[in-house]
């Protein structure tokens, strides 16, 4: 547990700024708290805003779809990365802060992942009417991404302080359908069509993100296994899965056709 600091009131040996205070999960300074929650939020709303305002407001909606989907695709990954970095790297500095931003994280992973999906829909999709233009595939693809929605959506109105009270153990049972969102946003990612400049270096660094978050669960996942059946093999988990996994993504990143309709 860390301790709070006493206020500093004068410029000391590490030199800190007089009047600030600073704690396990909040930084005090001439007595207003800002804590990481509250940092992600006003991020979150400075992001929205540059992407509205650099927008050429154009129809179809091109701009904003994409950047919300973007930014909504890295605050889910930093969210599904915190709790495995933290048990994977124990002793990594700021780990107490990190774990209690996860929420904020996985709250502003809705609100880019909302206005993607109303963007897209009806200012690049065309509503309901424009679905007649596009094919079967590219609707199963927006069925995928709106069950990935609704699972977030459940995530995060699960994470209001007053539902989480009164969920008691089923808390931690809704907060898990964040997991199954992120599959449900991958398959959405790579079956939708995709009109991106520098597409093969978008889809190289997303392949190499997501095999490094998925082999921190897939190493998290193995401690769990060999604590639980001691009869495993070492390791067994990691060998099996991490190449069974790596190869599927390979294949649905570089073989499947990315702009089919």
């Amino acid at each position: 547990m860390v301790k709070r600091v006493a206020i500093i009131r004068t410029l000391g040996t590490a030199g800190t700024p007089a009047g600030m205070v600073w704690s396990g999960a909040s930084c005090t300074m001439a007595g207003v708290t800002t804590r990481p929650g509250a940092i992600i939020g006003a991020l979150g709303a400075l992001l929205s805003a540059a992407v509205y305002l650099t927008s050429p407001h154009t129809v179809p909606v091109f701009h904003e779809t994409q950047w919300y989907a973007g930014i909504a695709f890295a605050f889910l990954y930093v969210a599904l990365s915190i709790r495995p970095l933290y048990t994977t790297f124990p002793r990594l500095p700021y780990a107490s802060t990190a774990l209690g931003s996860q929420p904020a994280f996985g709250i502003s992973a809705f609100y880019f992942a909302l206005l993607h999906s109303y963007s897209g829909f009806w200012g690049f999709v065309g509503g309901f009417g424009g679905l007649r233009y596009w094919s079967g595939y590219f609707a199963s693809s927006l069925c995928f991404g709106l069950l990935a929605l609704c699972l977030l959506t459940i995530a995060a109105a699960t994470s209001i302080p007053y539902l989480k009270r009164h969920m008691g153990a089923y808390w931690k049972f809704a907060h898990r359908f964040i997991y199954v969102a992120g599959v449900l946003i991958l398959i959405h990612g790579v079956t939708v069509t995709i009109h991106l400049a520098h597409l093969r270096a978008i889809l190289i660094v997303t392949y190499l993100s997501l095999l490094f978050l998925l082999g921190l669960h897939i190493l998290r996942f193995d401690r769990y296994a060999a604590a639980r059946y001691h009869a495993l093999p070492r390791r067994i988990v990691t060998v099996i899965c991490f190449p069974v996994v790596s190869v599927v993504l390979f294949w649905s990143f570089f073989f499947l056709d990315h702009h089919a309709h």
